[in-house]
């Protein structure tokens, strides 16, 4: 059975890439540009990881992450930024994250998929 990943970036480019990227090694991948339109199509417990950018308008993917949270508390997240994180208010939330998944943009095809192995990997056991 495919692993399911949900992306959630204001950056269509962003989605586009990280999509074919998984999607071509056995993923299968939503994608959303608005967090409030992910949220409200948000299926609990049914994706494996969800891959959220933190500067997005609307709502910051730190909100995201909190509301999602209460909706599915199984679900493993990887923060994607280009931006430096600092843990600061959030520390909650970066400290949560398995092994510290944070992907900084850009990141190669390579090092995504290395991550993405890791952290479903961990939900396997």
């Amino acid at each position: 059975m495919s692993k399911r990943i949900l992306i959630v970036d204001d950056e269509a480019d962003i989605n586009t890439a990280l999509r074919e990227i998984l999607e071509s090694n056995g993923f299968t991948v939503n994608t959303f540009e608005n967090p409030r339109l992910a949220l409200d199509n948000f299926k609990p417990y049914f994706y494996d990881l969800l891959i959220l950018d933190i500067k997005m308008p609307e709502m910051s993917g730190f909100s995201f992450y909190r509301e999602i949270k209460k909706l599915d508390d199984k679900m493993k997240v990887c923060i994607l930024t280009a931006a430096e994180i600092k843990y600061g208010e959030y520390s909650d939330i970066l400290s949560s994250l398995p092994d510290n998944c944070i992907i900084q943009k850009p990141v190669t095809s390579e090092d995504l998929l290395k991550i993405i192995y890791k952290v479903i990997q961990c939900n396997l056991k």
